[in-house]
């Protein structure tokens, strides 16, 4: 039952409400932030000595926040910013105790200040409807918007999604859904097949867990599961997948995606309705695992490159006139044992909130006991996470970066040479020509790359590892000229492109220095490397008429 606010108690239940008050204070969800600690300690005491109505906006924002009496509430946010992280760390650490007796719980009910104590008896708790306790996350594997799923402790993988073509998918659907049966409501006749069956299945699942054991101790200890598939081989083979998904995923370039796994802890937030900035897959970036939790997965011996994906959805609650949210969740990312992010901030490295951010990283070995362990560690708040990719290279290297621009698919040029679908950027718009404007008879191979382009006022945030590059960039004239649908011609378009905040294009006239429309030009800069957040930061900025660029290349230099 819920006790009114205002509502006097017996020193019994006072005390118990203070207890489970300085629990919560000492709680990984609270203990990290004190302006959160001070709002639940203000609102609990003041609930339970002070007359009912007495906790408005402005009562807590002048005695807890030092604000002046008549501070303007439209833009001083920070009493309903902290009641609503308030109540979602509350709800946070209640689900994670997964129904864990206690005898009064604390709760902040949207739309006010006043906290409510809710009884509980043994008797009470023992028999809850079923509406109100947590589903563990193997049973319900997609988690609604904004609703965190309890992860399991172990992730049990199914290789084949990982390392196959799209042809694969529907087979491992249906090997997912026969491994999880579904819990029966009721036993069913006849009982001693059922009995049997369960007998075996748990025979066979001991047999799995103590061989699987056997055969790798240290890869047992960190999730039992990984080594219990025999006959496995990975192989040096790209190794994709969206963490927090249940489900396989086919992105804009064609890549498979394989379902999460390799996972120990953490929890799963899917929130399905983010948009999500510089990139043409957002569903990746809108599943979320957060938290405290690792890694660890199987590799074929050799050298590496790992690609890390982040975007920050979770903190609304922050972001105001004032704040865009830096400095709200930091957390550590160890490969092996060796820090390779520290003081992390998704909204500090991808430059705001709901913006994909990539981190690229190389030299990336699997440990002697053949996984690469990826440990994620919060500092302030919780660890996030939202897509791995594990890439087999030669030693030392990493793959070229190459986009065609303005593209929404992979295309593959006459060398053999992947480019991504228009990826990374902000900005512009995207334009692919329905008449290549690349004239016949140019010297330049793959002239279909420049019927499509990105236009306007844009930039790229291009991820790569530490290292010194070469920058190619592409550009044709396809809108001003005689034979073009825009007239004009030399002096119609003029721009300028920056690198990393330096100059490398000053009153850029593609007409101007190809000679004329229709005539492709390369710009090609050597040296050119990453920002201290790990990317190569293009900025098309227009002088008169708009920027464009065809296509984008970056390919490491030899050292």
């Amino acid at each position: 039952m819920c006790e009114n606010p205002g509502a006097e108690f017996d020193e019994s239940q006072g005390q118990a409400v203070r207890t489970e008050l300085n629990r919560l204070l000492e709680s990984a969800a609270f203990r990290t932030s004190k302006r959160c600690r001070e709002f639940l300690e203000y609102i609990v005491e003041h609930t339970m000595s002070g007359p009912i109505g007495s906790l408005k906006e402005r009562t807590i924002g002048v005695e807890l926040f030092q604000l002046p009496p008549d501070f303007d509430t439209g833009q001083h946010t920070v009493v309903r910013v902290t009641a609503n992280e308030v109540r979602k760390k509350l709800a946070q650490h209640y689900l994670a105790e997964n129904g864990t007796y206690r005898p009064v719980t604390i709760e902040l009910p949207p739309g006010s200040y006043t906290a409510e104590f809710r009884w509980k008896t043994p008797a009470e708790e023992t028999s809850a409807p079923a509406t109100e306790t947590p589903v563990p996350a193997a049973e319900t594997p997609v988690a609604t918007a904004e609703t965190p799923v309890p992860a399991a402790e172990t992730a049990v993988p199914n290789l084949e999604t990982f390392f196959s073509g799209p042809e694969a998918l529907v087979p491992n659907a249906e090997k997912r859904e026969t491994q999880v049966p579904a819990r029966p409501k009721r036993l069913t006749h006849p009982v001693i097949v059922g009995a049997m069956v369960i007998l075996a299945l748990a025979g066979g699942l001991s047999w799995w867990r103590w061989h699987g054991a056997k055969a790798s101790p240290a890869a047992a200890r960190s999730n039992p599961t990984l080594t219990s598939l025999p006959g496995t081989s990975l192989g040096r083979q790209d190794l994709r997948m969206v963490v927090g998904s249940a489900t396989s995923y086919v992105d804009r370039s064609g890549r498979v995606w394989g379902p999460d796994q390799f996972f120990s802890g953490g929890s799963i937030f899917v929130r399905s309705s983010e948009r999500i900035f510089r990139t043409l897959d957002p569903d990746i970036y809108r599943h979320v695992r957060q938290g405290d939790f690792r890694y660890d997965i199987p590799l074929a011996p050799g050298s590496y490159e790992l690609h890390l994906h982040f975007a920050e959805t979770g903190l609304a609650d922050f972001i105001s006139a004032e704040s865009s949210g830096e400095g709200q969740r930091l957390f550590r990312v160890s490969a092996n044992g060796q820090d390779i992010l520290n003081f992390f901030d998704v909204v500090a490295d991808a430059a705001g909130a709901n913006i994909s951010d990539e981190r690229v990283f190389r030299n990336i070995s699997p440990a002697e006991d053949g996984f690469l362990h990826l440990s994620f560690t919060p500092m302030r708040g919780t660890a996030i996470l939202s897509g791995i990719e594990v890439l087999p290279v030669s030693p030392g290297k990493v793959r070229p970066v190459r986009i065609r621009a303005g593209w929404t698919t992979s295309w593959q040029d006459s060398s053999g040479q992947q480019w991504q679908g228009d990826s990374y950027f902000l900005g512009g718009n995207a334009l692919v020509r329905t008449t290549n404007p690349a004239r016949e008879g140019n010297s330049v191979p793959d002239t279909a790359l420049y019927a499509s382009e990105r236009w306007g006022h844009f930039s790229y945030a291009l991820p790569v590892a530490e290292g010194p590059y070469r920058l190619t960039l592409k550009f044709c004239e396809g809108h001003y000229g005689r034979g073009n649908t825009g007239v004009g011609g030399l002096g119609s378009r003029v721009f300028e492109v920056y690198c990393n905040g330096v100059a490398l294009l000053r009153n850029f006239d593609i007409f101007k220095l190809a000679g004329g429309e229709g005539r492709p030009v390369d710009r090609t800069f050597s040296g050119i490397r990453p920002n201290a957040q790990g990317k190569i930061m293009l900025s098309f900025v227009p002088i008169t008429g708009m920027a464009c660029v065809n296509g984008i290349e970056v390919v490491e230099e030899a050292k």
